[in-house]
């Protein structure tokens, strides 16, 4: 046998006869605190790349997983013969990580007939991940965009329902005003161009027609009564626990918040109504309020919105959650108690 043929041989041997891939995973909580026990579960596929031409054999699912030790450290290995795998992170009393996809640095070659697959790439990946506790769920009103409200399009003041999740009277069977949308633009809707993405509409018009906003325009706001207000945070970066726990009291809750108009898509030749609250970002409300003789707060309902919230012509949030219990600051919602009824536009995210 030739030394080119030997060389291959050892090469495949150590290739099939032990997991050469390995996944190294620091696991810390929301506080930085190690998570121990937790699993990371690591899925690759056992495709082989035939010299980079695209074709591969029959494709088949594996799975490896590790455990997290003391100190929140955990490696896997596992035998991945494409350069592709994916993994996530779950552990008991914690909301499941995000998936991660990977992708080990160069390719799987098959030498042909009789030396079969040799790899190639590198054989380790390093990554972190953040569990977000499970600490207090509880069941709440929570919607998602599936409701599709429609919003009115003429000038005024209308008032929002979050538990009910509807405009107050009469256009919709909202009872409480909990924010109120001021549409304050120069157009009418009979001079908008229509257009319909999957369940939105989008009411556009072209940047530097005669007698419509311009880009950067402020045409209406969010409002909300005295005593009353929201802030604005940004989102954790966890698809399964995006925001915050609680109603943080000690923020200034603003009573305002401009509607801008802006570029629809990736330029400005289309214009539209913007979000209020963008996409990666989440507001706390703070509604309902009652005061003392004195001005105190001695009540007021919690509620928040995962961006991104618009208002043109549909009501339309990633998902909303209101807490009907008056002076409980929790917002962490337990999807398995959601107090809304029905079956469309449930919300699932706590």
């Amino acid at each position: 046998m030739s030394k080119f043929r030997i060389m291959l041989t050892f090469l495949l041997l150590g290739n099939l006869g032990c997991a050469s891939e390995r996944l190294y995973v620091k696991v810390v909580n929301d506080e930085g605190n190690p998570v121990t026990n937790g699993i990371v579960h690591v899925g690759f596929s056992t495709s082989h790349v035939l010299f980079g031409g695209g074709n591969s054999r029959t494709s088949k699912s594996g799975h490896a997983e590790g455990r997290t030790d003391m100190n929140g450290n955990a490696v896997v290995k596992f035998n991945c013969q494409s350069s592709g795998f994916g993994w996530y992170v779950e552990a008991e009393g914690y909301y499941r990580s995000d998936s991660h996809a990977e992708h080990f640095k160069g390719e799987d070659v098959i030498i042909p007939p009789a030396f079969a697959m040799v790899k190639l790439h590198e054989h380790e990946k390093r990554g972190e991940v953040t569990l977000y506790r499970k600490k207090n769920p509880q069941p709440m009103y929570a919607y998602t965009r599936e409701m599709n409200i429609k919003s009115p399009i003429t000038n005024g003041r209308y008032g929002f329902d979050l538990q009910v999740f509807d405009w107050l009277p009469p256009h919709g069977k909202g009872k409480v005003a909990d924010f109120y949308y001021v549409r304050e633009r120069p157009d009418d809707a009979r001079g908008k161009k229509f257009a319909k993405f999957g369940q939105s509409d989008f009411f556009l018009f072209k940047n530097g027609e005669l007698g419509y906003p311009k880009l950067g325009d402020v045409i209406g706001r969010i409002e909300f009564d005295e005593n009353c207000g929201a802030y604005i945070g940004k989102q954790t970066g966890c698809a399964s626990f995006p925001s915050a726990y609680q109603a943080d009291v000690n923020r200034e809750y603003m009573r305002s918040f401009p509607i801008t108009i802006r570029g629809n898509g990736s330029h400005a030749i289309w214009l539209e109504e913007g979000d209020v609250v963008n996409c990666g970002e989440y507001m706390v409300i703070r509604s309902r309020v009652k005061c003392d003789e004195n001005g105190n707060i001695v009540s007021a309902n919690y509620s928040k919105i995962l961006g991104s919230m618009g208002l043109t012509g549909r009501v339309s949030v990633e998902e909303t959650v209101f807490n009907p219990r008056p002076n409980d600051t929790n917002l962490e919602f337990d999807p398995n108690r959601n107090l809304y009824q029905g079956k469309k536009g449930r919300g699932m995210i706590p």
